[in-house]
């Protein structure tokens, strides 16, 4: 009998302290910045400096859609190129978001992470340029540029409010034929 109180003073004890762990984690998850840092899809060889997306590009755009319904998403953010734009306007269309252009050349992963904290951000951007911004948000230089054939590959970062981050190379498998 004596030994009922002390049961149940343990038993509030371990409630009390798993609703606390419960509430770290909503409040991290809250502080947590998400970036998807994409390539612009397949683009036509032969337009300059500026080409718009090939078919498979056109189709390529279309499986982020895909890839994003279900997901979150704050803002849709491109370069000021045509390839760029064309792959994101159909996620953002889809989100019935705006897409936002920012200057790749002027634009750092701390200017993005300082305007977009807090938020999810799909980015489009290039081959020399997406891994930068993962590197320079992680404070580490692993990750190079993807090779000018590869539109496959997309940077997946989180950094938490603290400045904590976590990247990673990810493979779009998604694609259809």
């Amino acid at each position: 009998m004596k030994k009922l109180p002390i049961l149940i003073l343990l038993l509030l004890s371990l409630i009390a302290c798993n609703n606390t762990s419960k509430n770290t984690e909503e409040t991290e998850k809250e502080d947590i910045t998400t970036f998807y840092f994409i390539r612009h899809a397949e683009k036509q060889k032969d337009q300059g400096s500026d080409p718009e997306l090939t078919e498979a590009g056109h189709k390529r755009a279309q499986a982020w859609v895909n890839f994003f319904m279900l997901k979150d998403v704050d803002h849709v953010i491109s370069s000021d190129y045509k390839r760029t734009k064309q792959t994101a306007s159909p996620l953002a269309k889809a989100k019935k978001l705006e897409t936002k252009i920012y200057d790749v050349r002027a634009t750092t992963g701390l200017d993005l992470l300082k305007k977009y904290r807090g938020e999810t951000v799909v980015l489009f951007g290039h081959s020399n340029t997406i891994n930068a911004y993962t590197n320079q948000l992680q404070n580490d230089s692993i990750y190079n540029q993807l090779d000018e054939s590869d539109y496959d590959h997309y940077f997946y970062v989180r950094v938490s409010d603290s400045g904590k981050s976590s990247g990673v190379k990810e493979v779009m498998d998604f694609m259809q034929e």
